[in-house]
């Protein structure tokens, strides 16, 4: 009985070796998540592992939610990193760097929802929705949205910047250069 089941045991692996490797790579990718998830909760800072910038969790949430729309992946990539920036900045960080990151990442969403509208996008409102779905995943602890609240605080407290005409007119050629670029290579012309 013993030398039947060593036998099975020996030939089976060669047999369904295939599923035996399909189900050793979902164990990994099960594992890096539960891992991505861990680390996404030690602190503010989280796992970083391939040091971007951004925060591995929400590198991976960005990369398997617009892995189809390159134009919303770069603006959500983008916007990790400057929440992270503004997340890891000492207390004492002076103001205008405050500021300066805050009007950078209001410009990135800015930019998408112009996108959105210029377009006539169907699901408008869904879409609006997934940028507090983001804001949600990138402070998902109470340590991240407390840091974020007091950086808002501090910009809010320096008081309101304004844009004139031809910022905000440089910034919609901006935006439409960028997702020209990202959605059809081929409309950008190198200088």
């Amino acid at each position: 009985m013993k030398r039947v089941i060593f036998m099975i045991f020996s030939i089976v692996p060669f047999l369904i070796g295939d599923i035996k490797i399909n189900n050793q790579k979902w164990i990994q990718d099960y594992e890096l998540l539960v891992n991505l998830n861990i680390g996404a909760k030690e602190n503010i800072q989280g796992l970083d592992l391939n040091k971007n910038g951004i925060r591995d969790d929400v590198e991976y949430y960005v990369h398997q939610k617009y892995k189809d729309d390159p134009f919303q992946k770069e603006i959500f990539l983008e916007s990790a990193k400057k929440i992270q920036t503004i997340l890891s900045l000492p207390k004492s960080a002076p103001i205008k760097k405050r500021v300066q990151l805050d009007e950078e990442l209001i410009r990135l969403y800015a930019c998408r929802d112009y996108m959105l509208y210029k377009l006539n996008d169907k699901n408008i409102e869904d879409k609006l929705k997934e940028k507090m779905i983001f804001k949600s995943k990138v402070l998902n602890t109470n340590d991240r949205l407390r840091a974020y609240i007091e950086h808002k605080k501090t910009v809010l407290d320096f008081g309101e910047q304004s844009m004139d005409d031809k910022t905000v007119d440089n910034a919609r050629v901006s935006c439409e250069e960028i997702y020209r670029k990202l959605n059809n290579p081929d409309l950008v012309t190198s200088n």
